[in-house]
């Protein structure tokens, strides 16, 4: 029953996917006035806040280009903080530092000691690499065939 509910998912999700057709130029209609993106043209990238679009172009605040120049357009989204990240990154590598601790404990240690002080030193360096990651990311909009 369970591999059936999955396969059900699975299938649901990659209907959604393929009706998500990216080489269209109407699914410029989910970017909003004041969205930040980055357009890819002919003749190099631009970045800028969007305007508006038409069936023949595409109007940022600072440029304005035609359909058949734009490559591929990309928007701007705020994936978090790096507060975030960090504390997301703590608490992976204190459940690592911490299953390795308890296995390769030193003898003058007991397995809990020994897991808390491996998950301790390996959340300093989860925190310092999450801390150091992006806070945003690019979602695809469009791409040219």
């Amino acid at each position: 029953m369970r591999s059936f509910l999955a396969l059900i998912l699975l299938y649901a999700l990659a209907a959604a996917a393929q009706g998500q057709d990216r080489h269209d130029w109407k699914s410029l209609a989910q970017l909003h006035p004041g969205d930040r993106v980055r357009v890819v043209l002919k003749t190099g990238p631009v970045e800028g806040e969007f305007q508006n679009w038409t069936p023949q172009e595409l109007t940022l605040v600072t440029t304005t280009a035609k359909r058949e120049d734009v490559r591929k357009i990309e928007r701007y989204r705020h994936g978090g903080s790096r507060a975030k990240n960090a504390a997301f990154g703590a608490m992976i590598g204190f459940g690592g530092g911490f299953a390795l601790g308890v296995s390769w404990h030193p003898c003058y240690c007991t397995r809990t000691q020994g897991g808390a002080l491996g998950g301790s030193g390996f959340a300093l360096i989860g925190a310092a690499i999450g801390g150091l990651l992006p806070t945003h990311s690019k979602e695809l909009i469009y791409s040219a065939k």
